[in-house]
């Protein structure tokens, strides 16, 4: 396994250096084909714009997918690593290089160990998970290439946990995400003079305040949901009150019944503020990636396969409140993601969609390990 390992670190470290964003992975895309060209895979389809689907045959069986994202993120990269980022403000800073490196090296054992299993594999590499909107995964399964899968898996790297750990959740894993665009409109006027206008700030505030109540007095409060606002604009100058006041924020539910719910009060709060007051507005609710919901036989499948390659597996009690796409797999067909940890001992760890994470590259080959045992055992 040291020449594997050897080959899974070379790859992470030269998509580490040259990363890109959403649907602009063409580079990206062109690398990994031409790595799966020179491993031997028997077909390789384009779906969207640059994710490839490579399919790897061996006989009778299941037909698995395994996903690994190739975006990276609009940061700019802080680490000091001799292979950082060659791109002024583009960073892998959510692990997706360690992904597609991970898979690249369970493509290359598979491929060269076809006397140990049987069936058909389906390595995705996918750009955009982390958008925009539908992203990349979306464009995937509407092409009908992954019709004929039986069952999903992914992992994603997580310094919350330490290397030669494996976290899963039964059930739900990550949250739905949508996103919210308010815009209140009022009548302009001197800041002197208030009467004299409609001020769409106080608007704009009333609303942030009493959004919470949403979360608080009409969602049950054994559900999971939330809602934040994370953007807020408005006026040019301090004794003028404008015209319109502009907010944006994010919401975040597992359960059908209480995304719809919140999208109708969220909508209903504005209107009530906008007529309280005298103003108008105007409302965007977009819908995100769905909720992940890992499938309980293939969570068991995952842990079985890992028991002889971890320490320690754990079982999470609590979902994240994050998004993944991966969440458009599952909803075809069954499948599960799990945490794979990548924890440096001894030292400071920085979290994912930071400017300074650095994983421990130490943990990719069990990453991809788990990968070729779920393989094996079909």
């Amino acid at each position: 396994m040291d020449s594997l390992e050897k080959y899974i670190i070379e790859k992470r470290r030269y998509l580490h250096q040259n990363p890109e964003t959403g649907f602009t992975c063409k580079k990206t895309s062109e690398y990994i084909r031409s790595e799966l060209e020179k491993l031997g895979v028997d077909k390789i389809d384009i779906a969207g714009k640059h994710s490839l689907i490579a399919t790897v045959f061996n006989g009778k069986g299941k037909t698995l997918g395994i996903r690994a994202d190739f975006d990276a993120l609009k940061i700019q990269e802080e680490t000091n690593l001799g292979f950082a980022s060659i791109n002024d403000g583009v960073m892998h800073a959510c692990g997706h290089d360690a992904h597609s490196a991970m898979v690249l090296g369970a493509v290359k054992f598979l491929i060269e160990n076809k006397n140990k299993w049987q069936g058909t594999v389906k390595f995705i590499f996918q750009e955009a998970e982390e958008g925009p909107d539908p992203g990349g995964a979306f464009y995937l399964v509407e092409s009908g290439l992954l019709n004929d899968v039986d069952e999903f898996y992914a992992l994603h790297v997580s310094p919350g946990f330490k290397t030669n750990t494996l976290a899963i959740n039964y059930n739900d894993a990550l949250a739905a995400a949508d996103t919210i665009e308010i815009s209140f409109k009022g009548v302009g006027t001197h800041a002197a003079y208030p009467h004299l206008g409609i001020d769409p700030i106080v608007m704009q505030a009333d609303f942030i305040m009493r959004l919470q109540t949403i979360v608080s007095r009409k969602v049950n409060p054994f559900a999971k949901a939330v809602v934040s606002i994370g953007e807020v604009s408005s006026g040019t100058t301090f004794n003028i009150i404008p015209e319109k006041a502009y907010l944006r924020g994010t919401v975040r539910t597992f359960d059908c019944e209480v995304r719809d719910l919140i999208e109708k009060e969220i909508q209903t709060l504005a209107s009530s503020v906008a007529l309280f007051y005298g103003g108008s507005y105007e409302f965007n609710y977009q819908r995100g990636y769905d909720a992940t919901i890992n499938t309980e036989s293939v969570v068991d499948k995952i842990i079985e396969a890992g028991k002889e390659i971890f320490e320690d597996i754990i079982i999470l009690e609590e979902a994240s409140m994050g998004a993944e796409d991966f969440s458009r797999y599952i909803n075809l067909k069954k499948g599960a993601i799990a945490w794979l940890g990548v924890q440096h001992p001894n030292q400071e760890n920085h979290n994912i969609h930071n400017s300074k994470f650095n994983l421990n590259e130490a943990a990719l080959i069990n990453g991809t390990k788990l990968f070729i045992n779920i393989v094996l055992k079909g």
